[in-house]
């Protein structure tokens, strides 16, 4: 009998890096498990390319616009 193991994965917050301050952090975007795409920032107008999780570990942002 074999037992299933699901990876338990807390959703992430993912914020604009482009917009973040000193004083405030970036506009958050979405809260996600998994992501793979492009959003628009409604604060500062950048477009961001998400892909979270890259590696377990850690997400990728990549400001492209």
């Amino acid at each position: 009998q074999q037992t299933l193991r699901r990876a338990v994965m807390e959703e992430k917050e993912i914020r604009c890096p482009n917009c973040q301050t000193n004083s405030r952090p970036g506009q958050l975007l979405l809260r996600a498990q998994f992501v793979k795409g492009e959003i628009k920032c409604p604060r500062c107008g950048a477009l961001l390319r998400l892909e979270y999780p890259k590696d377990r570990a850690d997400g990728r942002i990549q400001v492209i616009g």
